[in-house]
């Protein structure tokens, strides 16, 4: 099978390295990855082996790809959310030799985008759930086995792709319900992403602090809300028992709540930081603050469900981002946290 790789990153690149075993794998990235590939193949690290792929294809240019391999049975979108609408751009003059396309990206709009953009019987939407980390440049490194891949079709069947992802060597489970299934991931990636990327602290110590604590549990009730007015399920995921969490957090006793979560958390990410502080500690001038929490805000306008503790972190992260608020003021700043979000 043909397979193209849209960003190479942390997924883009674990996946193809991993299919490349058994299928004919191309990558499209920026130029320092695609020299770092071409020079020195792709190197997997993993938590028992440790592999150099090297018959992988890589290009910075679409029409390169497309001029090596005329058709593509199966594009994997891996690029961030925020740039799924580039993708698509790029991707657009040669929708007719794509035969399906996989999104596994956070977030919960791509399917949408994607669907609109080339038909929603081609979109097939996926989730990973195991951190894997880039340490450098060509290399990605898998920082926890046990979970594994979720799939579901938009429409129609995806059964033969089911078996290609398999060649991952992580579990891969199907589901029905795509928008279950991606929403579930979205309360995962909530937990300790927004806090840890304003105070600047890893979610071992955010969860430690009891004030931090309750802005969790209130940024995830109304994630919660906001799915049951929308009648989306939270379901299971590889690894991940988020329909137990779900009833934890609304029901369970704040004391046993922290109990529950402080262990998950910290070891939930393996040595990997959470996405939001990643891009804050790179000084990036973007961040997926808008597929994340934005999402259960924009979800709430619509269906008239309040998000305030939500809406209070997307605007502190935007004031980050672009310059208006100091970093250095907010480093640890819980107070200020607790007062900005009416906790």
């Amino acid at each position: 099978m043909n397979i193209l790789i849209i960003g190479a990153g942390a997924i883009g690149g674990f996946i193809g390295g991993k299919l490349a075993a058994h299928h004919n794998v191309t990558l499209f990235d920026r130029a320092q990855l695609v020299e770092a590939v071409r020079e020195r193949g792709l190197r997997i690290i993993e938590p028992e082996t440790e592999t150099t792929v090297t018959n992988l294809s890589a290009f910075t240019s679409l029409k390169e790809a497309f001029t090596q391999t005329p058709r593509f049975d199966l594009a994997i979108v891996c690029v961030k959310a925020y740039d799924t609408v580039t993708a698509i751009q790029a991707l657009r003059p040669y929708a007719d030799r794509i035969d399906r396309i996989l999104t596994p990206q956070n977030g919960v709009s791509n399917e949408d985008l994607l669907g609109m953009a080339f038909g929603r019987a081609k979109i097939i939407s996926g989730t990973i759930l195991n951190p894997i980390a880039v340490p450098e440049i060509g290399v990605v490194r898998l920082e926890k086995t046990g979970r594994g891949i979720g799939l579901a079709p938009v429409e129609g069947s995806i059964d033969p792709f089911v078996d290609v992802l398999r060649a991952t060597q992580l579990p891969v489970r199907m589901y029905d319900d795509y928008r279950a299934m991606k929403w579930s991931k979205l309360i995962l990636n909530l937990i300790g992403n927004a806090t840890s990327a304003i105070l600047d602290m890893t979610t071992r110590e955010t969860f430690a602090d009891q004030r931090v604590f309750e802005i969790e549990v209130a940024l995830l009730r109304e994630a919660l809300a906001v799915m049951r007015a929308q009648s989306i399920g939270a379901v299971n995921l590889p690894g991940s028992p988020v329909r137990l969490l779900g009833l934890g957090i609304r029901f369970a006793p704040r004391p046993i709540l922290q109990r529950i979560l402080q262990p998950m958390v910290a070891g939930g990410r393996g040595d990997k930081p959470p996405s939001l502080l990643v891009d804050m500690r790179n000084g990036r001038a973007q961040s997926e603050i808008d597929e994340l929490n934005g999402a259960i805000v924009r979800a709430g306008k619509t269906i008239g469900v309040k998000t305030p503790v939500n809406a209070a972190l997307v605007g502190i992260v935007h004031d980050l981002l672009e310059g208006k608020a100091d970093r250095a003021v907010w480093r640890r700043n819980i107070d200020q946290l607790v007062q900005l979000t009416g906790m």
